[in-house]
């Protein structure tokens, strides 16, 4: 399926350290309007994706509950991404209306100490107040971004996630893009030690546990856990231009958030084309990699991360600084 990560606006509550859009109070004044915004469901309804709802934060665009709505009756399948923050009852009544399945959650920390570290006073409560009026109503996960600052917190947050009837714990590995910086970074190492423990405790939870931005993992659970061990396990190369594509609060099409490449605009070309025929996604789906990540043996099922490979290099088929694996030669096509 096709997974659309749809920033329907810059406009958001808070203003996070890392954040991948540069959020800002006020909405941009280029963002897609109404009309414009349910053309583009029109055009992407026959492909039969889901759409991730983003910002910013989606929720104060005032329009996002008939976006949803609108995409939801013609079969499309909804989602939002949210801090939590605004999800009063009257707000989680709109999104059970407007037939949106799924909440994420951002929550980089089990306390207001690690969590409002990056994302400001106070936001560690109102997240939990939000979540609160959640339970019960609509699905949701949570979301941890994991930097140096909060590396040591992850099993306390996936106990929380737990706790707090979460049906998913999705963990992503910071891009540096947007207000990111490198600093924020984990080593190659780190993210290995960490990725090994995630696999681990899949096997131990019931809660669905994925990770993001970390190709890695795929080779790591291929490392550490045996065949059966790793059925149904989530860990895949880098989705972004062959599964996954993100469109902008203007209507540039991008392989994903953190990578900002464009290769279209709604407004001046078919969506559908645009996926169909840019030369980045070619290249992204003919994953013709260089440097180690080309000459890999794990190229097939990790690939590394194209956005950190832009991030560091420019170049979106160079090598993920973030890999702690050797120079390993394949000769496999």
């Amino acid at each position: 399926m096709l997974v659309i990560a749809w920033e329907v606006t810059a406009a958001c509550n808070l203003a996070c350290e890392y954040c991948r859009a540069s959020a800002t109070a006020a909405p941009d004044e280029a963002e897609l309007s109404t009309e414009e915004a349910l053309g583009f469901i029109d055009e992407v309804v026959p492909l039969k994706p889901m759409i991730i709802l983003s910002g910013g934060e989606p929720l104060l665009r005032p329009d996002v509950f008939e976006l949803a709505e609108y995409a939801a009756n013609r079969g499309v399948r909804v989602s939002l991404a949210t801090n939590g923050t605004l999800l009063t009852p009257k707000m989680v009544a709109g999104i059970k209306t407007a037939g949106i399945k799924r909440i994420s959650i951002s929550l980089d920390g089990p306390s207001p100490e690690s969590h409002d570290a990056t994302r400001g006073s106070g936001s560690f409560d109102q997240t939990m107040l939000g979540i609160e009026n959640l339970q019960g109503e609509v699905d949701f996960q949570i979301n941890m971004t994991i930097t140096k600052e909060n590396l040591d917190q992850v099993g306390a947050t996936m106990d929380l996630a737990e706790r707090l009837g979460a049906i998913a714990f999705h963990l992503f590995f910071l891009v540096p893009t947007g207000r990111g910086s490198e600093e924020e970074l984990v080593t190659p190492e780190e993210q290995d030690e960490i990725l090994r423990w995630v696999a681990e405790e899949c096997k131990k939870r019931t809660i669905e546990i994925k990770v993001t931005c970390a190709p890695q993992y795929g080779r790591v659970i291929r490392e550490v856990l045996t065949e059966s061990e790793r059925k149904g396990m989530m860990g895949s190369a880098c989705l972004a231009g062959t599964n996954f594509v993100f469109v902008s609060r203007t209507g540039d099409v991008c392989p994903c958030g953190y990578l900002p490449v464009v290769a279209g605009n709604v407004r001046e070309d078919s969506f559908v084309r645009i996926w169909e025929n840019s030369p980045i996604f070619k290249d992204l789906r003919k994953r013709e990699l260089v440097g180690r990540c080309g000459r890999c043996d794990y190229r097939k099922v990790c690939g590394g991360c194209r956005a950190r490979a832009y991030a560091k290099t420019g170049d979106y088929l160079e090598s993920d600084p973030l890999c702690s694996f050797g120079e390993v030669r394949s000769d496999e096509t």
